[in-house]
């Protein structure tokens, strides 16, 4: 009899176990996607930016964790020099001199003018940011989500760029675990913080970097290697490699679901099996966008809440919920 005890005992605890963490990563229904914690001049902000997110490619991310990491849905660029000149006085140099007739300027003026409004401009992109950052503290709704504000390592121009991003936290997991060879080389294991795998990418100077956003975007296997091959000849040889491009739905149809492939590539079993699996998704979210969004309509925190909620109240970002 004592045989069975340990065993029993075993898978009981194990259930708990399962149990109690489906529980855990469940939130109330208030504290799916929370925007209503947010300053009243931001909450209206919160739910454009997140609509704008599911009409674009980040779909497949909030939604159904097809792509581990999704962005573009908002960007930023912000001049790399510091101003000489304080935000207040800038201000104020601004007001005043922009009252003046532009052709009563002296060239002095016109200068402080131009410095004053880079300083100005700089702030305020900063104010953006920092605004966006609060904002995305908020999309959440369990602990499946993680979305932040990115930094590009180079700039353009004298100008930094800045890329909204979200991830699907298991989405990532998975990735990481079957691309554990790569990810390994760059420190990375299943368990590290989005930001840290996406950073490891980003800041890598090598061809790894184009692979590792593919792996990150949700590419499949072939494509990745095509883009790097791609990457490698025309830094060797100079010349475009010409390509064609495989593009999957989203709502606006802009910033789409799309990645590169041989220029006489044909549709194979990854595109194909890609694609099953992203269509249902947006077929699902244009039903309910249509329920959901527009004047009179109970809008898109609702439409999110009603999607990730069960009958008891509690929510959670789950994958397959229809």
């Amino acid at each position: 009899m004592k045989k069975f005890i340990k065993p029993v005992l075993l898978i009981n605890l194990l259930f708990l176990f399962l149990i109690s963490g489906l529980q855990a990563q469940s939130v109330s229904r208030l504290e799916c996607f929370p925007f209503e914690k947010l300053p009243a001049e931001q909450r209206k902000t919160a739910e454009e930016l997140l609509l704008k997110a599911l009409d674009s490619e980040a779909l497949y991310t909030i939604v159904s964790g097809l792509k581990p990491m999704s962005g573009g849905f908002q960007s930023f660029r912000m001049q790399v020099n510091l101003p000489r000149i304080e935000f207040n006085e800038a201000e104020k140099n601004v007001r005043e001199l922009e009252a003046k007739p532009a052709e009563n300027l002296t060239d002095d003026e016109k200068r402080l003018l131009a410095q004053s409004k880079q300083a100005v401009e700089r702030k305020q992109i900063s104010d953006k940011i920092i605004e966006t950052k609060n904002i995305f503290a908020h999309w959440r709704c369990g602990e499946e989500l993680f979305a932040d504000v990115q930094h590009f390592s180079q700039t353009f121009e004298g100008k930094r760029h800045f890329d909204t991003i979200v991830f699907s936290r298991s989405g990532l997991r998975r990735k990481l675990s079957e691309k554990s060879d790569f990810f390994s080389r760059l420190g990375i294991s299943a368990n590290s913080h989005p930001l840290e795998v996406l950073y490891a990418v980003e800041y890598n100077e090598t061809s790894a970097r184009f692979a590792g956003y593919g792996y990150l975007f949700g590419y499949p296997d072939y494509a990745v290697r095509f883009f790097v091959q791609a990457a490698d000849e025309e830094r060797f040889t100079g010349k475009f490699v010409e390509r064609s491009f495989i593009t999957l739905p989203t709502f606006t149809g802009a910033n789409r679901f799309v990645y590169a492939a041989p220029k006489d590539h044909t549709q194979n079993e990854f595109d194909k099996d890609l694609r099953a699996r992203a269509e249902p998704v947006f077929n699902e979210y244009q039903r309910r966008r249509a329920e959901y969004i527009g004047e009179g309509k109970k809008g898109v925190v609702e439409m999110m809440r009603d999607w990730f909620c069960a009958a008891n109240g509690k929510c959670r970002v789950a994958f397959g919920k229809n």
